[in-house]
């Protein structure tokens, strides 16, 4: 940050990496057990040079509400007195310039990419910070980033990496947590107008709306976690840090589609949305691809669907989801068989894909509906009457846009088997 900022990090700041990374590594290093249920008891001793600072009510409290909100645990710290410094790294410093900024966590995802492309558009004055993964399929160097258009962006890079002896924990929550608190510090040091959250509506709401199980939903996106991260924010630097919904109210395939509209979607085949990792993905291509049947992946197909894109023929391992099964669906130079795990992630897939669309028939009034927008936008009258009709809008389209891509996929498509036993 120091190399991007042209300044040095305070020591409240360079703490508050520190707090977001092992925040990050506890939420990896405790595994959930379903014996116990979802929540888990997690307690973090941190070292600290003011230890009355950080046990300050404001900065505690909104540390807490944002982290239980976000994961679903009961969270607990306990702030003691650093006996020493912290480590250096000192690094070639890089000056912004005058301008206007902004910050965009970049995922490389669809959703990442086509903010991006629209930002650019939209506001050609103000310059764009992606704060993303050190991730080896972004070209680029530690401080910039490459579009496929030629295009150089300011690049603030996460070294996001954990050694663990068993198992890490694969829920992850905190993977939001990390990233918010770099992008709010990449704001704060550059004085950037705000940080842009570009996820589309179906990721940023539908995991709230229709909950797989007794699992807390993906709230990385959610206008409620960025409420909170605002609040804690307020409390650590005593400034206003705002965050940006601007595709909350409308689906991926909309937002593709204005992509495809302006010319902008030059590259879009290259963002990556599959959540599965590499070794459950094993063919005789040995690149990285996408399984196809996640939810990811399923959001990603029903987006480039709806926006009527052609995508590459070696997209996925699983590329035809009209055949009866998974495994006449997988593809020919599979390098293992279909597993009873991959069964339990499509159908939660479609289910999750299907849930949504049925959810679009439920009047606005209904308490799961104003439960939805209360989530999102707290004791706010004029945003919660505002979100009734866009969030009423946003599941039609959803629901438009998923009935079209399953007819077309035919009556025996496993995807349509799954919905008639819905």
């Amino acid at each position: 940050m120091e190399a991007f900022c042209f300044k040095e990090l305070t020591v409240r700041d360079e703490e508050l990496v520190c707090l977001a990374g092992i925040v990050a590594f506890a939420d990896r290093l405790v595994r959930r057990k379903a014996s116990l249920g979802w929540s888990r008891n997690l307690e973090i001793v941190m070292p600290v040079a003011e230890p009355r600072f950080w046990q300050q009510p404001e900065i505690v409290d909104t540390l807490l509400e944002a982290l239980r909100y976000l994961t679903g645990d009961a969270w607990r710290f306990k702030f003691i007195k650093r006996a020493g410094r912290l480590p250096r790294v000192r690094q070639a410093e890089m000056d912004l310039g005058q301008g206007e900024f902004q910050v965009i966590p970049f995922s490389n995802g669809m959703d990442s990419f086509a903010q991006s492309r629209l930002l650019r558009k939209e506001r050609p004055h103000i310059s764009p910070i992606r704060v993303t993964a050190w991730n080896h399929g972004l070209a680029g160097s530690r401080t910039w980033l490459t579009d496929a258009d030629g295009t150089r962006y300011r690049r603030v890079a996460v070294p996001i990496k954990f050694s663990f002896k068993g198992n890490a924990d694969q829920t992850y929550r905190t993977r939001g947590f990390l990233f918010s608190v770099l992008a709010g510090l990449a704001a704060h040091m550059s004085g950037a107008k705000s940080i842009v959250i570009p996820e589309a509506g179906q990721g940023a709401l539908g995991p709230s709306l229709v909950p797989v199980g007794a699992e807390s939903p993906h709230r990385g996106s959610h206008p409620g976690f960025s409420r909170r991260m605002a609040a804690f924010f307020r409390a650590f630097w005593q400034k206003t840090i705002s965050f940006e919904h601007p595709q909350l109210w409308h689906t991926k395939g909309e937002v593709l589609t204005m992509l495809k509209k302006e010319n902008l979607h030059e590259g879009w085949e290259k963002t990556f949305s599959c959540s599965r990792g590499q070794r459950d993905i094993r063919t005789e291509r040995h690149k990285k691809i996408h399984c196809g049947i996640c939810s990811g992946c399923m959001l990603r197909r029903l987006a480039v669907f709806s926006a009527d894109l052609p995508e590459p023929a070696d997209t996925y391992m699983w590329p035809d989801l009209s055949a009866s099964s998974l495994e006449e669906s997988l593809c020919e130079d599979a390098r293992r068989p279909v597993s009873t795990n991959d069964w339990d992630i499509a159908v939660h897939a479609v289910m999750a894909m299907e849930d949504l669309a049925r959810l679009a028939n439920t009047p606005i009034t209904h308490p799961k509906m104003e439960n939805a927008l209360f989530d999102a936008f707290g004791n706010n009258p004029q945003q919660l009457a505002g979100g009734a009709e866009p969030l009423r809008r946003l599941l039609l389209a959803h629901q438009t846009e998923w009935r079209k891509f399953t007819q077309q996929l035919g009556p025996e498509s496993w995807v349509n088997q799954q919905i008639a036993h819905l």
